[in-house]
């Protein structure tokens, strides 16, 4: 009886858990691992155009999606946490790059105060956070256009390798699983 218990409980597993698991990668907004990455053409805090066809031409990618550095205490922290850890994440094989709907003058500031030597790019339209699917829906008065915080590792194709994320905004990912990330493209 013993045995049939746990080779029910067995078989249950291997067929809830990983539809389970796809039904969650479901749910989280934006593109998927695999998809595309949308291109984009945006301004760094100094005013001048950034693209990310450009970008990749250097190497992989890891986009930062973060709410604000102007406001959001959890992205300054994390902003910090991505610029301590920035040379080993770079070692790894990726170009940091902070994508966010400040303006480039409110990324500037940032950047100075925060100590930050990675790009931060503004989409002050939102329209590159539309179109990776990660904005915010909930967010209202000077949050809106706030992306969810996402990670996304784009390999030289234009391919999304990685999608990194927490439920809520509050936490986020580390940088020693941004490392491995990038290291799984190698």
């Amino acid at each position: 009886m013993k045995k049939h218990l746990v080779a029910l409980v067995t078989l249950l597993l291997a067929v809830v858990l990983p539809a389970a698991e796809e039904k969650a990668s479901a749910m989280m907004p934006g593109l998927k691992v695999g998809d595309h990455a949308a291109a984009f053409t945006l301004k760094n805090s100094a005013g001048a155009d950034v693209a990310l066809s450009d970008l990749l031409k250097r190497g992989p990618v890891a986009l930062v999606f973060y709410r604000s550095a102007d406001w959001c205490p959890f992205c300054k922290k994390q902003l910090q946490d991505l610029e301590k850890n920035r040379a080993a994440i770079e070692a790894a094989g990726v170009q940091l790059i902070g994508v966010s709907y400040d303006a480039p003058a409110t990324s500037a500031a940032a950047a100075t105060k925060l100590g930050l030597t990675f790009p931060l790019l503004s989409d002050t339209g939102s329209k590159t956070i539309d179109a990776y699917g990660i904005r915010n829906a909930e967010a209202k008065g000077k949050s809106e256009g706030v992306p969810h915080p996402v990670l996304f590792i784009v390999d030289r194709s234009g391919t999304i390798r990685a999608k990194l994320m927490r439920d809520g905004y509050r936490d986020r990912p580390e940088s020693t699983e941004i490392i491995a990330a990038a290291k799984s493209l190698k």
